[in-house]
């Protein structure tokens, strides 16, 4: 591809093509007139959710350029393909990026828990929205939706630290139970 070849232009030929987003991109400076972020730390986690939950479609492209940067369809058409289709790339790995950091919270279930049935209390995405509101007060799900999720993964491993140190004393504690008894 010319690198100033339109992105209008691109999008109706890459299917023909048989243009697949694979492989690691850099982030372009710019798409368009509009300034990239270095990273996607201030999204929120709706926008976040959003980017998650897309296919691999040309619609797809154009949504992620909209959520991000506030381009309209218009705008995004005449920007450079080249431009667009390194940020979409770089979007994608900054999203997987990002929910690797959430795996990384999860916690290995104890064989107690395991026998008790904690594997039916994953609630997926809507059951974190509503821990988050429950912890924070928060009466309405779509107010959480626009909180920027880093605040949630935060809240999330405090909480997750707070219970592991919790695991632990009372591991101690019955041992020393344990052992007086003993």
């Amino acid at each position: 591809m010319d690198k100033n070849t339109k992105f209008g232009y691109w999008v109706k030929v890459a299917p023909i093509a048989g243009f697949r987003l694979e492989g690691k991109f850099t982030r372009p400076e710019f798409v368009g007139k509009v300034e990239t972020p270095e990273n996607l730390d201030n999204l929120s986690i709706g926008q976040l959710i959003d980017l998650s939950s897309l296919s691999d479609t040309n619609e797809s492209l154009y949504v992620v350029v909209q959520t991000i940067l506030g381009l309209k369809r218009k705008e995004i058409d005449k920007a450079r393909a080249f431009d667009v289709v390194r940020f979409v790339g770089w979007v994608s790995g900054e999203v997987e990026r990002i929910n690797k950091i959430f795996e990384s919270t999860n916690t290995k279930p104890t064989a107690r828990e395991k026998k008790a049935g904690i594997e039916q209390l994953n609630f997926g995405l809507f059951g974190m929205l509503d821990w988050y509101a429950k912890r924070m007060g928060i009466q309405d799900h779509d107010q959480v939706l626009s909180t920027p999720w880093l605040r949630i993964y935060k809240c999330i491993d405090m909480d997750n630290k707070r219970n592991q140190y919790e695991r632990r004393y009372q591991e101690i504690m019955n041992d020393e139970i344990n052992h007086r008894q003993g």
